[in-house]
C-alpha cells in the first residue's frame, strides 16, 4: 500500500514537472481592418454576406435590408473572399450567391464596403469607402456625404430645417457612387439637407443624432452635440417599384441617414 502510494506521488509530481516546463502560448493577433457592410440594393430584400475564406477576424451582416449598415467589425487584413447571398429560410434560394469576389484589405484601415448594383440586372458589386476622418480641433465635429443615388447631388450641412441651403456648409456635386470630403463645424444641433445637384429644390432633410446628457463617470456617446464624433451621411434612392425591395411609405422616396465614423473617445 505504501509502494502505491509513492509511486502515484512520484507520477504526479512529473506530471506537474512536465505541465510546468510547457511554455505557455498565447496566440498572436493577426494585421487587422475594420470593415462596415452599408447595403444600397434598391431592387432585392435583404442580404446575408460572408467571408467564406476564414471564420475568425471576418466581418459578417445577417439580414442586412436596403437603406442598413453594420457596425465596423476587426477583420483580418489581406485578400478576403466575400460573397453575397440572399436571405431566405429556402436552401435553394441562398445557395445562390449574388456576388462573388476578393477584396483586399490594409491593415489599420477602416472601410465601408458598400453594397450597390442592381440584383435584377445582375450587376451587384461593392464599392470600398475609406473611412479615415480628419483630426478635428476641441469643440468640432467632421461630416461628409455619400451618394448611393444615380444621380449628382449637392448636401448642405445647416442648423435646422429653418435655415436657407444657401446658409449652410455645402458638400456640393457629388457623383453617384462617390464619396465628399469631410467638413468641419462646431458642435451644436446640425441637419444635412439634399437636392439634385444645382438645384434649389430639396428631396430629404435628415437631423444629426444628438448625444444624451452624460452621468457621472459615462464617457460621451457620438453625437452632432459631442466633440471629436465624425459622420458620413448616406444618400439613398427610393426603393425600385415592383421589386422585392420594401415598398411602404418611407422607401418610396430618397432619404438621408446618419452613419457613425468615429465616436469621441477612439
Amino acid at each position: 500500500m505504501r509502494l502505491s502510494r509513492f509511486v502515484m506521488l512520484a507520477a504526479g509530481t512529473l506530471g506537474f514537472a512536465a505541465c510546468k516546463s510547457d511554455s505557455v502560448t498565447t496566440p498572436a493577433l493577426p494585421s487587422l481592418a475594420g470593415v462596415r457592410f452599408v447595403n444600397a440594393l434598391s431592387d432585392t430584400g435583404a442580404v446575408d454576406i460572408r467571408m467564406i475564406d476564414q471564420v475568425e477576424f471576418s466581418a459578417v451582416a445577417n439580414q442586412l435590408a436596403f437603406r442598413a449598415g453594420t457596425e465596423s467589425q476587426p477583420t483580418e487584413a489581406k485578400a478576403r473572399h466575400i460573397r453575397v447571398f440572399p436571405n431566405s429560410f429556402d436552401q435553394a434560394i441562398t445557395q445562390k450567391f449574388m456576388l462573388d469576389t476578393t477584396i483586399t484589405l490594409t491593415a489599420d484601415s477602416r472601410v465601408t464596403l458598400l453594397l450597390t448594383g442592381s440584383a435584377r440586372a445582375k450587376t451587384v458589386k461593392f464599392v470600398v469607402i475609406n473611412d479615415s476622418p480628419p483630426a478635428v480641433t476641441a469643440g468640432q465635429i467632421a461630416v461628409r456625404a455619400v451618394n448611393t443615388a444615380t444621380g449628382a447631388i449637392d448636401a448642405y450641412v445647416v442648423n435646422d430645417t429653418t435655415s436657407a441651403i444657401s446658409a449652410g456648409t455645402a458638400l456640393a456635386n457629388v457623383a453617384p457612387l462617390a464619396t465628399s470630403a469631410y467638413v468641419t463645424r462646431a458642435t451644436g444641433t446640425a441637419w444635412v439637407r439634399v437636392t439634385d445637384a444645382g438645384s434649389g429644390t430639396v428631396n430629404f432633410s435628415a437631423p444629426g443624432p444628438v448625444s444624451p446628457a452624460l452621468l457621472a463617470g459615462e464617457l460621451p456617446a457620438a453625437g452632432v452635440n459631442s466633440a471629436g464624433t465624425a459622420f458620413s451621411v448616406f444618400y439613398f434612392p427610393r426603393s425600385v417599384a415592383g421589386t422585392t425591395a420594401p415598398q411602404t411609405a418611407a422607401f418610396l422616396k430618397p432619404i438621408a441617414i446618419w452613419f457613425v465614423d468615429r465616436v469621441p473617445t477612439s
